[in-house]
């Protein structure tokens, strides 16, 4: 068995696997980035709706009319800018956690993938310990 040639192909793989986690996090790191940076534009836009305050100077139906659409259109934005923002930071956020677990399981492997480059450096005494170890990996080449 070309455990040498195995191993390298391992190694590869968990390389590969390893480089496009590391790029996805860091896509989705600068997406929520974006975001929060468009959240907080939109909090500060959101405060203008309410301005100028409408006093005692302006009266009537128009008045009351105008002061309930403003008011309105304040709520709608503030939930689109405070609750389905943070509902969508929150997904980002829990994407990037399942990428970072399954980062660690490539580390780990490649952990093993170096313990087995060991072992075959051992020779004929470790062969078991290499064989075992390298059966466990070959999950990674599928």
């Amino acid at each position: 068995m070309d455990y040498s040639g195995t191993l390298e192909k391992i190694h590869g793989v968990l390389s590969h696997k390893a480089a496009e986690l590391e790029e996805q996090i860091a896509r989705l790191e600068r997406a929520k980035r974006d975001v929060e940076r468009e959240q907080s534009l939109g909090i500060e836009e959101i405060r203008q709706i309410l301005r100028p305050g409408l006093g005692e100077a302006w009266t009537g139906s128009r008045a009351a009319d105008f002061d309930e659409a403003r008011d309105e259109a304040h709520t709608a934005m503030y939930r689109i800018f405070n609750d389905d923002y943070e509902r969508y930071i929150h997904k980002i956020d829990l994407k990037i956690f399942a990428l970072d677990a399954e980062k660690g399981a490539v580390e780990a492997a490649s952990w093993s993938a170096d313990r087995a480059d060991f072992l075959l450096e051992k020779g004929e005494e470790a062969i078991d310990a290499l064989h075992s170890t390298i059966n466990g990996l070959k999950g990674w080449l599928k």
